[in-house]
């Protein structure tokens, strides 16, 4: 909005334009020199178009055509807003490292709208150990929390947008008015993620990746329309500074879950850990998870960044277990990962003198690594149950030799090659 450029202008104008309260307490200085930490000149120290000067002696004209330049928090903070309806802006430092940051979430009960800004790309997915996915539409932000509270549910804010708000922004110790004010643009179904429940409340996980040491800044943007009064609309933002993901072993992406118990495991995947409301804690404090290899609700990917998540399907975890994947979320685990084998065709068993006219038309499994059976490897029949003792043709006029169903040493051979 900016302060005026000429006339008279207050110590209640300068708190306005930089999101305090008129009142608020505000020495010009505190001290000569330079201005001393809570003094309105040094609130201005970022100022637009320049900031006001920071040496004495010090004059309210200095002011003049002033507009307050919100102040970043650091990545590795919190932040809590409470406040009435309105547009709530934050930009967070998040420095030169690579990796994925991780923003936590709590809407608490109060629907509220979320999405990050990073490198001009919007991201609004989220997901919870409770909730699961929680997609949206591209471009919108996402509105997570209790879908009936005060007219607030989808159905009802859908109808009535768009809205036209307050916008509030951060004066480096809470959210205040700046005297601005943004449309909402009209709505559409596709964004809301409202549950049925208030309580107990939900800590949400978004990925942004940052494969590159800048830019060092992301953009955080909230819109609260259902709190006011008594009951404000609250929420709780965590940045987590960027880092590499945990990482797990696993199959390239299998349709069938005994497809990826029996698949290579050969493939790094990563997942990002999701988190709860500290148990017993503050409500503005969360848990971060333990778990060492992706569990239900957490977002998973093929890099480190959290830029690329895995394809739908599934991939296995353990030695007997593995994740379902759907929209690059866990949304399931099963176990129970059966025996392992691989099919091909082969004749059924014959003397040694007499195996090279036999016709291979038989579908076969055996245990082994390869294509074929190899010496050691078990056989078994179209039933699944091992075969005998005997010589087999197989891949056109080769023979395998079993002793019940493993192959011998030496075998196969190319005896009727």
């Amino acid at each position: 909005m900016g302060l005026p450029a000429s006339g008279t202008i207050s110590a209640s104008d300068i708190n306005i334009e930089a999101a305090r309260v008129g009142t608020t307490n505000a020495p010009l200085a505190i001290q000569t020199g330079t201005a001393g930490a809570g003094s309105l000149v040094k609130l201005y120290e970022d100022a637009t178009p320049s900031p006001v000067d920071q040496n004495s002696p010090y004059a309210y004209s200095e002011f003049y055509g002033k507009s307050f330049t919100s102040p970043p928090v650091a990545c590795g903070g919190d932040v809590t807003a409470s406040g009435n309806i309105g547009y709530y802006q934050l930009e967070a430092t998040v420095g030169s490292n690579t990796g994925a940051i991780i923003v936590y979430f709590n809407p608490r009960a109060v629907p509220d709208g979320i999405e990050v800004i990073y490198n001009s790309t919007k991201y609004n997915t989220l997901t919870s150990n409770s909730e699961g996915y929680a997609g949206a539409t591209s471009g919108y932000l996402n509105f997570v929390g209790y879908d009936s509270y005060n007219n607030c549910s989808a159905s009802y804010l859908v109808t009535n947008s768009p809205y036209t708000v307050n916008n509030f922004v951060w004066n480096g110790n809470s959210f205040g008015e700046n005297g601005t004010t943004s449309s909402t643009g009209t709505f559409v179904s596709g964004q809301f993620n409202l549950r049925t429940s208030s309580s107990p409340f939900v800590v949400y996980t978004m990925v942004i990746p940052k494969p590159s040491a800048s830019p060092a800044s992301i953009q955080v943007n909230n819109l609260g329309l259902c709190g006011t009064g008594s009951a404000p609309t609250v929420f709780d933002i965590h940045i987590i500074c960027p880092a590499t993901l945990p990482s797990f072993t696993t199959n390239s992406v299998n349709s069938t879950f005994q497809g990826a118990c029996c698949a290579t495991q050969n493939q790094t995947y990563y997942f990002a850990k999701n988190a709860i409301p500290t148990p017993g804690g503050s409500v503005d404090e969360i848990t971060i998870d333990t778990n060492t290899l992706p569990q239900v609700g957490n977002l998973v990917f093929s890099n480190n960044t959290g830029a690329t998540a895995l394809a739908n399907g599934y991939y296995k975890i353990t030695s007997n277990s593995a994740i379902l994947v759907g929209n690059g979320v866990v949304t399931s685990i099963s176990t129970g990962c059966g025996s392992c084998t691989t099919d091909f065709q082969s004749s059924a068993d014959a003397p040694e003198a007499g195996i090279c006219l036999q016709i291979i038309n038989l579908t076969y499994s055996h245990n082994g690594s390869g294509t074929f059976p190899a010496a050691g490897d078990s056989v078994f029949d179209e039933n699944d149950n091992p075969v005998v003792s005997g010589y087999y043709k197989f891949n056109g006029c080769f023979v395998y030799k079993t002793t019940l169903n493993v192959v011998d040493s030496g075998w196969p051979q190319g005896t009727c090659c």
